[in-house]
């Protein structure tokens, strides 16, 4: 019998439609990455409000996610055009989260309530429109090949390019202080400031400059110029990520259907989805994940301007990470290929764990110690990113072939949201404790209990969070023989029903 190309999945995917669909996450990183790596301290240090109000308005985000991911699985789910289900999503709301990362970076002339206010209303509006296109973008992973291979083949490619964009994004520290550092020294010398401090801006350490600033004028001056800095970046980045997304839109299309038999049931969807172990166990992965990375990033700005007293160097380790993340993510493929996708899963997790409390190690001035432990940390742990969603996909062919139901978006969207409920408690959790040490990103030092909690945001924490998702790995039972099984049943089955 002679499968229909349509269904005939199996079929390697060309490189034109894996580097399309891999662009996506590019854009999609140029404001998840600007949100993730520098909201906290754009908050804090330039926006001008506290800690636990920052905290507060990130956590307020993932709770409106609990209502607008699984909305958009549901959705996207049942729409149905002739250029597909989730593809359009790309092209429809590319250019409103362009305007929303650019409003997140826009400081509006407001007393602090209207601050705490704008900033709220801001972050929902990203959220809602990074949601609206990245949950379709990630489900149209699970139609456009059923091949487990592929899958993870297809997702190392995402996260490749994604990295690219989030390698972009890790250069703004850098960006935003070459942009203002001709003003900043024309003001210093027009207050007189000494040689030293000239000496300390050159440099970019604005924090000693201040320090040796009696007028108090240099560290205003600094934010509203840093104020402007970020919001050019945005609007960069936000035009550059719309062109991205409809050249992946064009790149890519959609291949598997649900059965042409299958009724809309709600209720049914959730049931097979949330009774389904292996997502059960990988929907806690993607919480527990998502808590420790955004625990590290909400501090590392923070690390370098108090610890360690050099801005620049946080440019350095995210520019570090995410050439370690590039590199690495390219091993997921040979790995698997070799191993059962959960022991490689297990293994690099393990050790990215040990790696990251080894960062609680390095002293202020020991900078290749830091570069080189966190570089391996993060090589050990990339393979996993793509991963997990070829994993996910995978759940949701083993839920059609077990339920005769398909519902990928609301696989991809409850998955995301797991994530966005990690990165909401880390941020809430990372505000909190902040505020209880008396950290005021408005002072020019810090208390002492302030930067150990920091150091240790930045290293034991996520290193354990790290081994915990070791642990629950050991729960997960999906292996290959299985999908192997469920590939061939469900390609019979799709051939029959389109004969």
């Amino acid at each position: 019998m002679k499968i229909d190309s349509k269904y005939n999945t199996a079929t390697t995917l060309s490189f034109k439609e894996k580097f399309g669909y891999g662009l996506g996450d590019t854009a999609s990183h140029f404001s998840w990455d600007m949100a993730g790596m520098f909201l906290f301290f754009y908050f804090t240090d330039v926006y001008g409000i506290s800690a636990a109000a920052a905290g507060t308005i990130m956590m307020a985000a993932r709770i409106w996610d609990a209502v607008s991911d699984p909305l958009v699985g549901i959705i996207s789910d049942r729409t149905n055009t002739k250029y597909g289900k989730f593809r359009p999503y790309m092209i429809w709301f590319a250019i409103p989260l362009s305007i929303s990362l650019v409003l997140l970076f826009t400081t509006p002339d407001f007393e602090n309530t209207g601050k705490i206010i704008y900033a709220t209303c801001a972050y929902l509006l990203l959220s809602t429109f990074y949601t609206a296109v990245n949950l379709p973008y990630s489900a149209l992973s699970g139609v456009m090949t059923s091949d487990s291979g592929q899958r993870t083949l297809l997702n190392q490619y995402r996260f490749f390019l994604g990295f690219i964009g989030m390698f972009i994004v890790s250069f703004t520290m850098y960006f935003k202080n070459y942009l203002i550092i001709d003003d900043v020294i024309v003001f210093a010398k027009s207050i007189n400031l000494s040689p030293e401090a000239l000496e300390f801006i050159g440099n970019y350490k604005w924090v000693d400059a201040g320090l040796l600033d009696s007028t108090g004028k240099l560290k205003e001056m600094i934010t509203l110029l840093e104020q402007e800095a970020f919001q050019l970046i945005a609007i960069i980045l936000g035009v550059a990520g719309v062109i991205l997304l409809i050249f992946s839109y064009l790149s890519t299309n959609e291949r598997i259907e649900p059965p042409k038999n299958q009724k809309s049931n709600l209720k049914e969807d959730f049931k097979n989805v949330f009774g389904l172990r292996p997502w059960v166990i990988l929907f806690i992965l993607g919480i527990i994940t998502f808590v420790l990375i955004l625990l590290q990033g909400a501090v590392i700005n923070q690390y370098f301007k108090y610890f360690v007293k050099s801005e620049n160097d946080a440019t350095i380790l995210y520019t570090s990470t995410t050439i370690a993340l590039i590199i690495g993510v390219l091993l997921a493929r040979p790995l698997t290929k070799r191993f059962e996708k959960r022991s490689v899963y297990l293994v690099c997790s393990a050790i990215s764990g040990v790696l990251t409390m080894a960062l609680y190690i390095p002293g202020p001035d020991d900078f290749y110690l830091l570069q080189i432990t966190n570089v391996l940390s993060k090589l050990a742990i990339a393979p996993t990113i793509p991963l997990l969603w070829s994993m996910i996909a995978d759940t949701a062919d083993f839920s059609e072939w077990k339920n005769k139901r398909r519902a990928t978006g609301l696989f991809f969207s409850a998955t995301t949201f797991a994530q966005k409920l990690g990165g909401g408690i880390a941020t809430g959790l990372t505000g909190l404790i902040l505020t209880m040490v008396n950290y005021d990103g408005s002072a020019l030092e810090q208390p002492e209990d302030a930067i150990l909690s920091i150091r240790l945001l930045f290293s034991i924490v996520p290193g354990l969070l790290y081994l915990v998702t070791a642990i629950v790995l050991f729960w997960y039972k999906l292996d290959d023989k299985t999908l192997a099984m469920v590939k061939v049943e469900l390609e019979t089955r799709r051939n029959n029903n389109n004969n």
